[in-house]
């Protein structure tokens, strides 16, 4: 898949945060909102969450105004405008309309347009990131501890704190060896930006394949294994590790410097409120490949 992310895109999310705390807070109380007693989609809850807390947490919406009816027909607009994107085909304008109204209510017509244009970058890559971090840690104490420890206290001290010695990986690590598996996207391409005399002998888009960059020796040995440790500081190559998840140079995405850290909350929030029941099977299609998992709140008393 290729992602094409204008310059309103890269800048407007990070810029409408007002406050880490804020952010913490918010997604606290979208999990809570959107968890039923019943057991629950796994897929379906992970999309939900993540759409309210970038509207909530980015944007200022209190919880409390969206309906779980709206944000469930926001996730499944935005993943077919995803898929439309993907196969390339034409987009239905009264679908299109109707996100756009809910947006508008919920940040104000001035701002709807923009927020449109960052929600949907913003969602397509995080709840993917969430869900599979979170496939990965089940039945992993190590790794549960570690979110639980961050969903406790959301530091970027927190965030980056190897366990137990050293031994055992920080939460950012585990991020970013999701991010190496998984990118978000294989391949990230924007508009070139030379000017028009000079596009006659430059492509029309400049493209960075990051997938193949992520398998390179540089990461190390078992490039297939999921090794979070690999990202320790004392790793033999630690400064050439520079993941591309988010492009790099020419081609970086400023959603480097928040969503991996924005997205571990999400997985430890949710780790927090829900029972450790997962369907153990990893699927390599990050897109489709969740039939079959489901979640249910935590009981009152029980730690898993």
């Amino acid at each position: 898949m290729s992602l094409a992310l204008g310059p309103t895109a890269q800048l407007a999310l990070p810029l409408q945060c007002a406050g880490w705390q804020r952010f913490v807070k918010c997604a606290e109380k979208c999990t809570d909102m959107l968890l039923p007693s019943r057991e629950v989609d796994f897929a379906a809850f992970i999309q939900s969450v993540t759409f309210c807390i970038i509207i909530t947490g980015f944007y200022g919406v209190d919880p409390g105004t969206l309906s779980p009816v709206d944000v469930a027909f926001m996730t499944s607009a935005l993943n077919h405008h995803s898929d439309g994107i993907l196969r390339q085909t034409p987009h239905y304008p009264g679908e299109l309309y109707a996100m756009r109204e809910r947006v508008c209510r919920w940040v104000g017509g001035e701002r709807a347009s923009q927020a449109l244009e960052t929600i949907l970058p913003a969602y397509e890559s995080m709840w993917r990131l969430a869900a599979v971090t979170l496939a990965y840690a089940n039945g992993n104490q190590h790794m549960h501890n570690a979110f639980l420890d961050f969903s406790e206290n959301p530091t970027q001290r927190q965030f980056r704190s190897f366990k137990v010695k050293n031994t055992r990986p920080s939460v950012e690590a585990i991020i970013n060896e999701v991010l190496r598996l998984h990118p978000p996207v294989q391949r990230i391409a924007r508009k070139s930006r030379h000017p028009l005399w000079k596009r006659i002998f430059y492509p029309a888009q400049e493209i960075a394949d990051v997938e193949a960059v992520h398998r390179s020796c540089v990461y190390g040995t078992r490039l297939e294994t999921f090794d979070a440790m690999r990202f320790h500081p004392q790793h033999e190559r630690p400064v050439e590790m520079q993941l591309l998840a988010f492009g790099h140079g020419g081609l970086s995405c400023v959603a480097e410097e928040w969503a991996p850290m924005a997205t571990a909350l999400i997985v430890a929030k949710i780790m927090d409120r829900v029972d450790d029941a997962f369907d153990a099977r990893m699927y390599r299609n990050t897109r489709t490949g969740w039939d079959g998992w489901a979640v249910r709140k935590k009981e009152k008393g029980r730690d898993s």
